[in-house]
This record gives C-alpha cells, sequence and structure tokens, in this order.
C-alpha cells in the first residue's frame, strides 16, 4: 500500500500548465489554421495578411491563457489536497508488480499463437564405430 502524502505545488502545477498547452495548441491549431485560410480566401486586397495574423494572435492567446489558468487553479488544488491530506492522511493507492508476458519468439509469425512447447529434434545418433 502507497499513500499520497503532498505534492509539489510549482512541479505540479508547472506540469499541468504545459499539458493545457500542448492539449491547446493540438485542438486549437488546426481549427484556427482553417479559419485564417477561410479568411484569406473571403479577403481580397491589402488586408488580406491581417486576418491570418489576428487568427494567430487569437491562438497564442489561448495556449498561453489556458496554460496560466491552469497553472494557477492546479496550485490551488494542490494547496488545498495538501492541507487536508495533512489532517486525514491523504490518498491511500495499492498497487500490484506484475511481470510482462514473454515475447513470441522470432520465428513466430506477429498475431499467430505461440504453440505450446517448441518442437524438438530427435538426438544425433552415435556415429558407429
Amino acid at each position: 500500500m502507497f499513500r499520497i502524502r503532498r505534492f509539489n505545488i510549482l512541479k505540479t502545477s508547472t506540469v499541468v500548465a504545459l499539458m493545457y498547452m500542448v492539449i491547446v495548441t493540438v485542438i486549437f491549431v488546426p481549427f484556427l489554421l482553417l479559419v485564417g485560410i477561410a479568411g484569406m480566401s473571403v479577403n481580397d486586397g491589402p488586408t488580406q495578411g491581417a486576418g491570418a495574423i489576428g487568427v494567430l494572435g487569437i491562438g497564442v492567446f489561448l495556449i498561453l491563457f489556458y496554460g496560466i489558468l491552469g497553472w494557477v487553479f492546479t496550485a490551488i488544488a494542490c494547496a488545498v489536497y495538501n492541507i487536508v491530506a495533512g489532517w486525514v492522511g491523504g490518498i491511500e493507492v495499492q498497487v500490484e508488480q506484475v511481470t510482462p508476458p514473454t515475447p513470441p519468439p522470432a520465428w513466430l509469425a506477429p498475431g499467430t499463437t505461440p504453440p505450446s512447447a517448441p518442437p524438438t529434434a530427435p538426438p544425433p545418433s552415435a556415429p558407429a564405430s
């Protein structure tokens, strides 16, 4: 049995904030690129690139906004958890060590199950003297 007694507030908040930023980047960047391309095809003239720059600015703002908010709220949650865990002892987690399955032999085709025992060759006969 293992017990989570406390979280390091700064490290945990930083990791979660970076995870938020990566998730927002993965989700919103393709969407914002499509919006920017659509905006460029509608606008003709000297302000054609202004829409793309605006969409890029919004994307950067959203990424930073989610990262900062994620950091702040995770820091608050970690601080509250650390206080409560000091009162009640934290969260207990039961872990179990498992052994990974043995890999199939190299001669076995992928997707097939290995036989119960590899075929054995008969012992070599002794030379006649």
